[in-house]
């Protein structure tokens, strides 16, 4: 068999197999892990890995065992962070055993060697993991067992390999397996820069590039900008159809800018997509352990509803989402009625899927799927500080797990099996942790380590085609005819932090271990840098100059390139800008010539105060039937075209939902908190207001505003807990002044006026002395009184109106009034019972309905006639009925979710 090893092979490499372009039957490009796979597989020692947080949990333990006799190094640390304390250490170990540790080889040791020989040698024994299988086959090879592997070639000298791995070679080679480094790629004529610059790197003789071509350093102000350059270059190279491959060095392991650019030319795209733990399904795990403390957050479960593939039916998880988003938090009315809504559903597909199926068979079933589902949304059953039982975790994780496997359906997903074996890991993981309870830091630690691998993009392919990627530079093991070395931008060393002392390292080699320091690492990174150099025919360093905005550090590699590059004679052919391309039609660029056209500029779209509606659009508008509310009204007022849009069309703002602000919550709150403290009939004593206000206010919190309760919430719990109390108390006594009772809370009205159908919800119903009834209108706004003064002083206060006439439909508008609740103020308009501030007015409530009304049918005509009217967009008054009394206001655009269609040149 025919080996190559590199220390960075695990991924993908270039070439892709040992023996040149003819290849081999019997051949592998192997890392690390592969080499130790084939090694373990032939001398009988394979075996199913265990994952690292099972490995982790095992160590804790045998931290925990060797700690009780006596104060270890680690003893403080475990104490306060005790799975980040087991992990450290255990990566410690690890590398020792790797170099060749044995806890009992050190004659008195140092304390920590010490320390740590006590917990290796402590039980439970820890899991195998890839250090001990070194070990093994290190020493199954010294044996004599017989290896049948013929050839291993090196890609790194020896010397720069780990010390543990320099051991597994030399035991290769004494075994009988021809050991030696890889040919490297000597340039064909070294007249050209590209063999200038491997001169440089071996010799350090340094030759001034000429330009031709061979070798180019490309910058560019962002990566966008680079990989649009990149993209066209490589399309002008296929079009010449240069022959040999292009292989592409993304080092961070992320090809997604680059393969966009590529597809919008047809190119193959590369594929390459870095592992992430914040993949949808993935997130299902660590969702589900977040909801389960309390005070639960709103914000996690709407996530998990929110997810790609919830774990529920999507519409099933949307409704739940739509209701928390109005009031965030689990048992208030909107999460009932979405629970109600699922429920019907369920119903009703159930016996659309079997219509000959019984009625106490559909119920039974619906029963099922409503407890399954409701099961995710239990939440806030544990304290984070008491932990969570480790049989309460165990179930936690099956859920998951079942869930995982019953929507795979044995279709094989990657994600979804990917879930199977991080749920499955941290089940063992907590058995192996032996503690009950589990503490809420223990456990995200626990959930992140298993999660920790993540998995790349499973939509993500590379594509055929004369293109390949690696994702290190020492992956380039071979000769390439081109290379683009892309992101060629600073990074820090991927070396480890060396741990041990002077005193701890003389006594580990007298013991025979080596642990590699870090300038041994960082000198091999270095030589792959140079071996990727030396192994391209043409060499193209592609530099963003930003990175995420900031300043790009320069790659160490160029520091060494730079002296170089610095003096060739036709600098502009070896160096060169992305953004040329963007202001020149024909570029040259590493031996291309890149060849682009201008595009004719389009002006975008322009506002209209003026649209054609849809026939079927006009017709909706002349629905008999439709009912509208004030707040219909008011929009049909403001602009008739949102009016048409939101209401008649039935449009909606986009977007994902979200958690409403505490501003928001605090009136929901408020408008909730009311409905508890008052009562039908007369108007208490304002303590006793407060008092029940007080205990409705904690009682409504986790239903409907639970993000209060959250710890960075405590200072707008705290005025929660006192304004809204205080503003009820306040209007109690202001209404009980006048006189006034209780009506009712939160009333739907609804009464056909003959040119206008209007229904709505009123907040609050009172009847005054006279019995005549009396509209307040709740109202938390953080600006003050200002806007809801000047409504009712210029007869705009369209709302109000409505309500006013909606309670007296037959008589004469009823008293209307805004109570400011933040503020503690009723505003009425001079002369009405409820004016605790009086203010003069231009036109009554009662002028302002008949206004309404008038203005209402001769806009809605419009709609029904086929037009509409952005009044917002300056010309727009030339085009609605004349003599309005209710003009639109200069800030109509300024809160309308609308302006993205008509075009309104006042948003934003």
């Amino acid at each position: 068999m025919h080996l190559v090893f590199a220390t960075t092979a695990d991924g993908r490499v270039y070439p892709e197999h040992p023996g040149g372009e003819t290849g081999c039957v019997d051949g592998a490009v192997v890392g690390p892990a592969g080499l130790l796979d084939i090694l373990a597989t032939r001398l009988g020692l394979g075996g199913p890995q265990v994952p690292p947080v099972v490995r982790i949990a095992t160590w804790q333990r045998k931290l925990e065992a060797a700690g009780r006799d006596a104060p270890r190094f680690w003893t403080a640390s475990l104490a306060s962070d005790g799975w980040a304390t087991a992990r450290q250490v255990l990566s410690w170990r690890d590398v020792l055993v790797e170099a060749g540790w044995s806890p009992t080889r050190l004659v008195d040791p140092p304390v920590r060697l010490a320390d740590l020989a006590a917990a290796e040698q402590a039980d439970p024994v820890v899991p195998r993991g890839r250090a001990d299988l070194l070990r093994e086959v290190i020493t199954t090879i010294e044996g004599g067992a017989p290896l049948d592997i013929d050839l291993l070639e090196l890609a790194e000298p020896s010397e720069l390999l780990p010390p543990g791995w320099r051991q597994l070679v030399d035991a290769m080679e004494t075994a009988g397996t021809v050991v030696r480094l890889v040919k490297s790629f000597t340039p064909v004529d070294v007249a050209s820069d590209i063999g200038r610059l491997h001169v440089y790197l071996r010799t350090g003789l340094r030759t001034p590039l000429t330009g031709d071509g061979t070798v180019c350093d490309l910058s560019a102000t962002s990566a966008i900008a680079a990989a649009e350059c990149v993209a066209e270059w490589l399309a002008c190279e296929n079009e010449a159809g240069a022959a040999g491959d292009t292989v592409v060095i993304v080092p961070d392991g992320d090809s997604s800018l680059l393969d966009q650019a590529l597809s919008r030319r047809g190119l193959p795209q590369l594929g390459l997509s870095p592992a992430s733990s914040f993949r949808g399904a993935l997130q299902v795990l660590s969702l589900s352990f977040a909801l389960a403390w309390t005070p639960v957050d709103p914000s996690k479960l709407l996530e998990l509803l929110l997810l790609p593939r919830p774990p529920m039916r999507r519409w099933a998880a949307r409704t739940l989402a739509r209701a928390l988003a109005k009031e965030p938090g689990i048992g208030g009315p909107a999460w009932q009625r979405a629970w109600e809504q699922i429920e019907a559903r369920l119903h009703e597909e159930s016996m659309h899927a079997d219509e000959g199926k019984d009625a106490r068979q559909a119920a039974a079933e619906v029963a099922r799927t409503r407890d399954r589902w409701r099961a995710w949304t239990s939440l806030g059953q544990h304290d984070r500080k008491a932990g969570m039982p480790a049989p309460d975790a165990i179930v936690l994780c099956r859920r998951v797990l079942e869930w995982a496997v019953e929507l795979d359906a044995g279709g094989r997903d990657p994600l979804l099996l990917c879930v199977v074996g991080a749920a499955r890991a941290l089940t063992s993981a907590l058995d192996a942790l032996g503690h009950s309870p589990v503490t809420a830091l223990q456990i995200d630690r626990m959930i992140d380590q298993a999660i920790a691998d993540g998995l790349p993009d499973p939509n993500c392919h590379a594509q055929a085609g004369r293109l390949r990627a690696v994702s290190s530079p020492g992956g380039l093991w071979g000769s390439a005819h081109r290379v683009v070395w892309w992101d060629f931008a600073g990074s820090a060393s991927s070396a480890a932090r060396f741990p041990w002392s002077l005193k701890e390292r003389t006594a580990l080699e007298e013991a025979g271990c080596c642990p590699e320091p870090a300038q041994t690492a960082n000198r091999r990174e270095a030589a792959h840098w140079q071996a990727a150099a030396l192994n391209a025919r043409s060499l193209f360093l592609v530099r963003p100059r930003l990175d995420r905005g900031t300043e790009a550090a320069p790659h160490p590699f160029s520091q060494q390139l730079h002296p170089l590059l610095n003096q060739a004679q036709n600098a502009p052919s070896v160096r060169s800008e992305a953004e040329r391309l963007f202001v020149e039609e024909r570029v040259p660029l590493a031996a291309r010539e890149v060849v682009r056209s201008s595009s004719v500029a389009v002006d975008l779209p322009r506002a209209r105060s003026a649209w054609d509606l849809p026939p079927a659009l006009a017709a909706r508008a002349q629905d008999t039937e439709r009912r509208e509310s004030a707040t219909s009204l008011e929009d049909l007022l403001t602009c008739q075209l949102r009016w048409v849009l939101q209401h008649v069309a039935g449009l909606r703002k986009g977007g994902t939902r979200e958690i409403p602000k505490p501003e928001r919550l605090f009136g929901n709150l408020a408008h909730a908190v009311a409905e508890a403290a008052f009562q039908p009939g007369e108007i208490p004593d304002a303590e006793v207001v407060r008092m029940r206000a007080v205990t409705a206010l904690d009682g409504l919190l986790p239903l409907i505003a639970a993000p209060l309760l959250l710890p960075g919430y405590a200072r707008e719990l705290a005025f929660a807990r006192q304004r809204v109390p205080d503003a009820l108390a306040s209007l109690s006594a202001i209404l009980a002044r006048g006189g006034f009772a209780i009506e009712g809370l939160e009333v739907e009205h609804e009464h056909d006026f003959g040119t206008v159908k209007v229904a709505s919800r009123i907040d609050l119903v009172v009847r005054g002395p006279d019995r005549g009834r009396a509209v307040v209108d709740l109202k938390w706004t953080e600006s003050g009184a200002t806007a809801h003064q000047a409504k009712l002083a210029e007869g705009r206060a369209v709302q109000l109106a409505t309500y006013s006439r909606l309670v007296e439909p037959n008589g004469a508008a009823a008293p209307a009034g805004y109570f400011l609740l933040r503020q503690q103020r009723l505003l009425a308009e001079e002369a009405s019972p409820l004016a605790h501030e009086e203010i003069s007015v231009s036109r009554g409530l009662a002028e302002t309905w008949d206004v309404v009304v008038q203005d209402s049918s001769r806009l809605a005509a419009l709609a029904q006639s086929g037009r509409g009217i952005a009044a917002g967009v300056p010309g727009a008054t030339e085009h609605l009925p004349e003599d309005l009394a209710l003009t639109p206001s200069p800030k109509v655009c300024a809160y309308c979710d609308m302006t993205r269609l008509c075009r309104s040149v006042s948003v934003g």
